[in-house]
């Protein structure tokens, strides 16, 4: 599971209410979390120290803002996978009009 940056979030991010997340496994080797990120919510920001994989269960718009002060805008399509390389900090975003379904994988091994 990423790291939870709290103090970043309520400094930067305030402006927004987090999204809902259930983690479905987490054992040594993986850890899979189910996000769900209503229109204008957030998942706060948070840091990656693990390669993951996010799988796409919804359509809509995702914004996200990286550490690093790039940003990036994903249109979701169902079934789409998207590998991600750690480290990554960043804050994603559902700019859309419609609730947003992500299965993230991550691989601790």
């Amino acid at each position: 599971m990423s790291t939870k940056l709290m103090e970043k979030t309520a400094a930067e991010a305030t402006d927004r209410p987090l999204a809902s997340y259930e983690t479905l496994l987490d054992d040594e080797r993986t850890c899979i979390t189910l996000f769900t990120l209503k229109p204008g919510e957030q998942t706060g920001w948070h840091r990656h120290e693990f390669d993951y994989v996010a799988v796409q269960q919804s359509q809509g718009r995702l914004h996200l803002d990286y550490a690093d002060g790039s940003v990036r805008e994903i249109d979701y399509t169902p079934g789409v996978a998207l590998p991600v390389k750690a480290p990554v900090e960043h804050n994603a975003i559902n700019v859309g009009d419609v609730d947003i379904i992500a299965l993230e994988i991550e691989y601790k091994t």
